[in-house]
């Protein structure tokens, strides 16, 4: 799962009281200056959490996909946080809210061009490694039940694009970046004419109301885009980034009432089809509570509640989340396969875990950062080149 940094002011610049006598609709196009070098450590700290808790979920939280790779089921190994972990998979929404925060705020003062090529240097480098990391673990360590993906699908796999071409996962985790993207290319739509608050408050509403207008009529491309639940997540977390940036008024607080509103009902739906149709044994209105406790924290992020938080080291946690969440599942119940049996469930648990978060941050420290430094170093030497013979 990927989110842009969260490296923002501490306070943003508030506009010329000159110029509107209002933080809204009313407020001028120019938006405030962003100022650099501050980071949100909360952001950073509720990314951790919600990496960790996909972690432990899909280790320790889900009895039937899981018991292959334990050879039986880890609700009977983990009695005491099975009860716990199983609610895990719901820090996917919290890291929806998340994006739709991190991703407003770092579209803010870009360009179109700008944005795309600062989301293809952030997703694709780690992304990649990953792939090849599971091609590597599907071929090398299988777990004897599945079918690996074909070679064909492998290498649809490397394009991101694995859901419209219909091609398995390398890695069961990567769906959430179809989703992802798909918030990025309907995004670029506000970017494109320029981002204030009018704009991107209103595109929030229209994006909204598709989402629930695909739940009543079958319009497959509208539901590409404005998907059921992730899209009220999405637009949750862009509310509260223009709550971030403006300030709290009326008409923010009616949009983060109406995107969690439609959040509910979309998430108690879906609930209840995991626990009758998959036999996931969760309680909808748990997940719920779990989910408005997500709202809840990102809501005091934006109303600078957490500000305080300032522990450096949050930084560079924050920084191998991505890395752990692309490597951790396949591989993860690779080293779980090989270890247990001779080192206990917990030991297996505990070690998996630790060496994640190594390679982690191997390949944050050695192939993420060179491969983003010298792509982009390469797209700004072509682009001066281009700009050199027009100009000539």
């Amino acid at each position: 799962m990927s989110q842009a940094d969260v490296t923002v002011p501490t306070q943003p610049k508030a506009p010329d009281a000159r110029d509107s006598d209002e933080l809204g609709p009313g407020a001028p196009v120019a938006t405030p200056a962003r100022e650099r070098g501050a980071r949100l450590y909360a952001l950073d700290a509720l990314r951790v959490v919600a990496a960790l808790s996909v972690l432990l979920f899909h280790f320790t939280g889900v009895d039937a996909a899981t018991k292959a790779n334990w050879g039986t089921n880890p609700k009977h190994l983990f009695p005491s946080i099975f009860p716990i972990t199983s609610y895990g998979s719901y820090g996917v929404q919290l890291f929806f809210i998340i994006s739709g925060f991190v991703i407003c705020l770092s579209a803010w003062d870009r360009t179109p061009g700008q944005f795309v090529r600062a989301r293809f240097l952030r997703l694709f480098p780690a992304y990649w490694f990953s792939a090849v990391v599971a091609v590597l673990v599907w071929r090398g360590m299988p777990d004897g039940a599945r079918k690996a993906p074909s070679i064909s699908d492998s290498l649809t796999n490397l394009t991101m694009l694995q859901v419209p071409l219909s091609a398995q996962h390398l890695v069961g985790a990567y769906w959430t970046l179809w989703v992802e993207l798909t918030f990025y290319l309907i995004f670029l739509v506000v970017l494109w004419k320029g981002l204030d608050y009018t704009r991107v408050s209103v595109f929030c509403w229209l994006w909204l109301l598709a989402s629930v207008l695909t739940q009543q009529e079958h319009v497959p491309l509208l539901g590409i885009f404005a998907q059921p639940l992730n899209t009220a997540l999405f637009v949750s977390g862009i509310a509260m980034y223009l709550m971030y940036r403006f300030g709290p008024d009326l008409k923010l607080w009616g949009l983060l009432g109406a995107s969690w509103l439609v959040m509910q009902s979309d998430l108690v739906q879906h609930a209840d089809h995991l626990r009758h149709d998959k036999g996931m044994d969760r309680s909808p209105y748990i997940a719920l509570a779990l989910v408005t406790v997500f709202y809840l924290l990102v809501l005091a992020v934006a109303l600078h509640k957490l500000d305080r938080i300032g522990w450096k080291w949050l930084a560079t946690a924050g920084a191998l989340v991505y890395p752990l969440y692309l490597l951790h599942e396949e591989l993860g119940w690779a080293i779980i396969r090989t270890l247990y049996g001779h080192v206990g469930a917990w030991a297996t648990l505990g070690i998996t875990t630790a060496l994640l978060l190594v390679l982690s941050w191997l390949v944050h420290r050695f192939v993420e950062k060179p491969l983003q430094r010298w792509l982009r170093n390469t797209l700004e030497r072509e682009a001066r080149k281009r700009a050199a013979t027009v100009s000539k």
